[in-house]
């Protein structure tokens, strides 16, 4: 029976945030503490090590405020180094939920110090932690966080670290770490010769078959890395990722024990309510085609009793037929995409999420022989789902990503001010962020085409009284309610909005409109492809979205926008209408763990958040944005709609004029 090798995280952490780092200098933010070991918490880790940069340096250990919180979030073992000097604080730091401390300097400088914790908590409570560079002398020990070079040789400091009785023994080559060229074996295995405690070997790992060799070939009993579990590809590409059981035993050759993940491509256990949908149906105030009742706004109803947006759906499908044509013009636009990217890198910017539609499209273009570049907008709330997906997708298609990480505090800042605006939209500020993110990614790179992985047969168009977006919005409520400037966040405002789409020439197009594009169909071909997963429902592939589509927005406003989607799918005869009708008759209940998550995060007790729940409600229109330059622009959003450098949709929704209350 084979001893299945333990696969360990290790996050940096800097003040509250975490960060990564090169060769332990030029330290990049990677997201807020809470999120990201959620994420690790839900992906099955083994353990996590967290090691506090800034302490490192400083000789100051964390407040216990933040370790607490830390430890709060985790369910998993956790370990903590970082200016751990005394038994006193080591001591605190398990009183606040860690399992393991890892100290580094203090073996060097005050060993007796180190023992004593050892004795108080027991060897297997104890990490000792050595950095070292490859000189022409052979390997220095390194202490304070790589910045010091200390009188011991390799050698000595094993032995020290025996005779004072750690439990284990974590090795870092300081030149290797986060640059993925691979684990130092070397290292890794003088210690490992002359270590009697097990050995973790850290820093280097480039992708996860980098993960074997220092437990195969070098001595150690487990591995651990940073950069390939919080990135992908290049330093600009943050994505929390880690390895299911199976894929972990298929890369040491174990076999496989069962503890093994089931794809679920549709989560919901409980039977349909078929008469309740019945009589639902029945409803004059139900369009006679889909599911849009006569309170949706914009869904004037005609004499036969068909929404508008039956009608818009009928008016796209006309635009983009589905046949030779559609594939045609497909063609066209692939062959244009790569005379665009002639000479570059990148044929066109892919906005991702990890959600069915952005994953397809991404197989689709590949397999079209398109290089995209995926760009990925982190709020900090991701799923770890969503991660997962566009890892698995992304990494066996050879697509390159760049993510963009939000400041965690400020961006929840803004949530917290949309919650307080008492308006619907809680959830403009990613959609306008994620814009915000692909045009810039555009101009930077020099690219002229941004790709949307959106499909009008299978999401709708959403209602303009349901959910309004623009810069100008975000702006307006934030800065009545905001707390924290906004330094971080890539609004998108409305002279970058005009000269990306007008001067700079920037195209979005949405080539899923020119395929006979089947949600159920891309799922399992995903899933069996890929390895990807369903994440239960359209949108809830980040945190926050959930919560607004789960129980926010019923909650609070009655809106259900399941709606929208099962209408979509009924019009393109994807799913049968009684059917779609009994999934959205069903009650939606929040989950009671993410609700928990968004009242920390955001800063609400429960009084507050009750009253965020219960307060007046307020419409976009009591705020500044910039829908009356839309509206007076018109003509000029027709010809950018023509050229294909904004969406119809965006068109139709945002240049018309509301009609009065």
């Amino acid at each position: 029976m084979h001893v299945y090798p333990r696969v360990i995280p290790v996050l940096l952490l800097e003040g509250e945030r975490l960060v990564k780092t090169r060769a332990f200098d030029d330290a990049r933010y990677v997201g807020d503490p809470v999120n990201v070991i959620s994420i690790f918490n839900d992906l099955e880790v083994d353990e996590l090590v967290v090691l506090d940069i800034g302490a490192a340096r400083t000789r100051s250990p964390a407040s216990l405020e933040i370790l607490g919180r830390i430890a709060t979030e985790a369910f998993i073992p956790l370990a903590y180094g970082g200016g751990v000097e005394t038994e006193e604080q080591a001591q605190r730091i398990i009183s606040a939920g860690f399992e393991k401390i890892v100290v580094n300097t203090a073996l060097v400088t005050s060993p007796d110090a180190v023992r004593a914790m050892v004795k108080a908590l027991g060897s297997q409570a104890i990490v000792a932690s050595v950095d070292v560079r490859l000189t022409e002398r052979g390997y220095v020990v390194h202490t304070a966080g790589g910045t010091e070079p200390a009188e011991i040789s390799l050698e000595d400091w094993v032995q020290l670290a025996t005779d004072v009785g750690v439990g284990e023994i974590l090795v870092t080559n300081i030149d290797h770490e986060g640059t993925r060229k691979g684990i130092d074996l070397d290292a890794v295995r003088l210690v490992s010769g002359l270590a009697h405690v097990p050995v973790i070997a850290h820093g280097g790992a480039g992708g996860r078959t980098d993960l074997v060799a220092p437990i195969e070939h070098a001595g150690a009993s487990a591995v651990a890395a940073g950069t390939a579990f919080v990135m992908q590809s290049g330093r600009e590409s943050v994505l929390i990722n880690y390895p299911t059981r199976p894929q972990i035993d298929a890369l040491f050759g174990h076999l496989f024990d069962g503890r093994g993940d089931t794809l679920v491509v549709d989560a919901s256990a409980s039977a349909l309510d078929i008469d309740g949908a019945q009589r639902f149906l029945a409803s004059p105030d139900v369009c006679a085609r889909c599911l849009i009742t006569s309170d949706v706004p914009g869904a004037a109803f005609d004499v036969d009793r068909v929404c508008y947006y039956c009608h818009l759906h009928d008016s796209l499908d006309r635009q983009y037929p589905i046949g030779p044509e559609s594939e045609a013009a497909l063609d066209r636009f692939v062959a244009e995409l790569k005379d665009a990217g002639r000479g570059k890198k990148y044929d066109c910017i892919m906005g991702v999420s990890g959600g069915t539609d952005s994953s397809y499209l991404a197989h689709l273009l590949v397999k079209k022989g398109v290089r995209p570049l995926a760009v990925h907008f982190d709020n900090t709330w991701n799923s770890p789902t969503a991660t997962s997906n566009i890892f698995a997708v992304l990494d066996k298609l050879g697509v390159d990503l760049e993510t963009y990480v939000v400041d965690n505090a400020e961006y929840d800042d803004i949530y917290r001010s949309f919650m307080l605006a008492g308006v619907k939209d809680i959830e403009a500020p990613t959609d306008i962020g994620f814009m915000g993110v692909l045009y810039r990614a555009a101009e930077k790179h020099g690219i002229r085409h941004i790709v949307e992985g959106h499909s009008f047969r299978t999401e709708g168009i959403s209602p303009m009284g349901w959910l309004y977006m623009d810069g100008g919005y975000i702006k307006g409520v934030h800065k009545q309610f905001g707390r924290l400037p906004m330094k971080t966040y890539p609004n998108l405002d409305f002279a970058n909005f005009v000269k990306w789409s007008a001067f700079s020439r920037i195209q979005r197009t949405r080539p899923l409109y020119w395929i006979d594009y089947n949600k159920e169909d891309a799922k399992r071909f995903l899933a069996d492809e890929f390895g990807w997963k369903w994440y239960g429902g359209h949108h809830l592939e980040n945190r926050f979205t959930a919560f607004y589509h789960t129980y926010f927005l019923p909650t609070r406003f009655g809106i259900n926008f399941r709606q929208i989607e099962l209408s979509a799918l009924v019009r393109s005869g994807q799913m049968d209408r009684t059917v779609a009708a009994a999934q959205f008759i069903e009650p939606r209940h929040g989950d009671p763990e993410l609700i928990a998550m968004v009242k920390k995060r955001v800063g609400f007790d429960d009084a507050g958040f009750d009253h965020i729940m219960t307060m007046e409600k307020k419409d976009y229109t009591d705020y500044p944005t910039y829908k009356r330059r839309f509206e007076l622009l018109r003509p000029f959003f027709w010809l950018m709609w023509k050229l294909n450098r904004v969406p119809k949709s965006f068109y139709v929704k945002f240049c018309t004029p509301r009609p009065k209350r």
